[in-house]
């Protein structure tokens, strides 16, 4: 459901100068079939070895029936690739709406472009 919502979202975030890319643990082939059928035009990345989740510590370790597993998050980066903003979306209410997205871009084009002022003053 979140990816849908980020296809569409997909369409703002390029206006606005913004790319979106999506990391997975699944293999390149299956990542390819499914960005296919979402319509997505934005990179899926795959970390199927898990090299960038274990960098990132974001491997659930206390669930032995299940796991470890990857925990979802979204981040937000700067354009020097600095991390601005983390969503962690273990639980379905701690991934970003496209709503609280574009508020984040807001946010960080505020901090990083000069002349931009977006709080309506």
């Amino acid at each position: 459901m979140q990816l849908r919502e980020l296809v569409q979202f997909h369409e703002s975030t390029q206006v606005a100068y913004c790319r979106l890319a999506v990391v997975s643990v699944d293999p390149p082939r299956v990542q390819a079939a499914f960005k296919a059928g979402l319509g997505a035009r934005f990179a899926f990345l795959s970390d199927q070895n898990l090299a960038l989740t274990d960098e990132l510590g974001i491997r659930e370790t206390t669930d032995t029936r299940h796991g470890p597993l990857p925990v979802p998050f979204t981040f937000a980066l700067l354009p020097d690739l600095t991390i601005d903003r983390i969503f962690n979306g273990w639980y379905f209410v701690g991934r970003p709406t496209p709503e609280e997205l574009r508020q984040v871009i807001r946010e960080m084009m505020g901090k990083t472009v000069a002349d931009a002022d977006f709080r309506g003053e």
